[in-house]
């Protein structure tokens, strides 16, 4: 269905995306294809807003200046966008006009390119990435930098370009923007191409991967003793350090536990034991992978959307302050 994570299309195997789901693509097929395989292929359309005043005698009544947006194929709501000057409110980007944006935007840089998009939240949000050319790793492990663009159809945010690092080993995901704040670019719908000004941007995205590269390698070198790593999965909870098991929810135990067993899982996977790396990688293995999460589509829409937007990456930049300050 066009408003599940599952309609999806991606460049190259399936085997090689960490959800394994949707539609393989090839380098230079059109965004019209891209647009088809995404889910991605009807327009969004501002429509008058009505309330429903029946139980007051008065009937249906539009309310002036006040609009939603919804979907052309399926005439679903994205979201409320009215304003008192319709002409000055929200202006409507159709979901291809944000494909052409942001292959205009990754073709400045030719170390970026297309290689993911999708639709979530039925549409009122859409997700693209282009892959960044160059390996690195860290303890000897494989990492993938990505450009994440989002934009919103109801009007709730600017489009957003930023960087993530995908640990190829079990599909870890993290913002880069945690550690470096040029990680992370805010783009309105109404701003004019400026392909110097992107030039820059991009630059200095692609510069935040050897700060990623940094803040990685200074996690690695600090070790934390078997108390200090149950200390900061009690700070992310909220447990007292020394609360004894009669005191702690069955709740915050259970994710207690599911933390100490994804952090095993990750020493397991060759990860060295012992150091806030190791640590920072258990929680966002929990979190990308283990939590459970409500909303969305289906379930692995809404673990997401947790994991890049929601609580579970609220989490995660939660760890990362913690073992920073480590």
């Amino acid at each position: 269905m066009a408003h599940n994570i599952e309609k999806i299309a991606f460049l190259g195997s399936r085997a090689d995306v960490w959800h394994h789901i949707g539609s393989e693509m090839t380098s230079g097929m059109s965004l019209e294809s891209w647009a088809q395989e995404a889910g991605l292929n009807w327009a969004a359309v501002k429509v008058p807003a009505i309330a429903d005043c029946s139980a007051l005698g008065q009937g249906l009544q539009t309310m002036k200046n006040r609009s939603f947006v919804v979907r052309s194929d399926t005439a679903a709501p994205l979201g409320y966008v009215g304003g008192e000057d319709d002409s000055k409110g929200y202006q409507i980007v159709q979901p291809l006009e944000v494909l052409d944006w942001f292959q205009r935007y990754i073709s400045v840089d030719d170390r970026f390119e297309l290689d993911t998009a999708m639709s979530l939240k039925g549409g009122a949000l859409i997700a693209v990435t282009a892959k960044f050319n160059g390996s690195l790793s860290v303890l000897g492990e494989a990492h993938k930098a990505r450009l994440l663009m989002t934009t919103t159809f109801d009007g709730s945010a600017s489009t957003t370009n930023q960087m993530t690092m995908i640990r190829t080993v079990c599909n870890n995901t993290l913002n880069i923007a945690l550690a470096d704040k040029r990680a992370a670019i805010k783009t309105r719908h109404s701003s004019v191409f400026n392909a110097e000004k992107v030039g820059a941007e991009l630059a200095g995205l692609a510069a935040s991967v050897a700060g990623y590269t940094a803040m990685a390698e200074a996690m690695v070198a600090r070790d934390l003793t078997q108390r200090q790593v149950s200390d900061v999965f009690k700070q992310l909870l909220d447990i007292p350090f020394d609360a004894i098991a009669e005191d702690i929810s069955s709740k915050k135990m259970n994710v207690f536990l599911a933390l100490v067993n994804s952090y095993a899982e990750t020493v397991a996977e060759g990860t060295a034991p012992g150091t806030a790396w190791t640590v920072l990688n258990a929680v966002t293995r929990y979190v990308d992978h283990s939590r459970t999460t409500r909303g969305g589509a289906s379930p692995l829409e809404a673990r997401f959307l947790s994991a890049q937007f929601g609580s579970g990456a609220a989490l995660k930049a939660q760890a990362h302050q913690l073992l920073l300050a480590a």
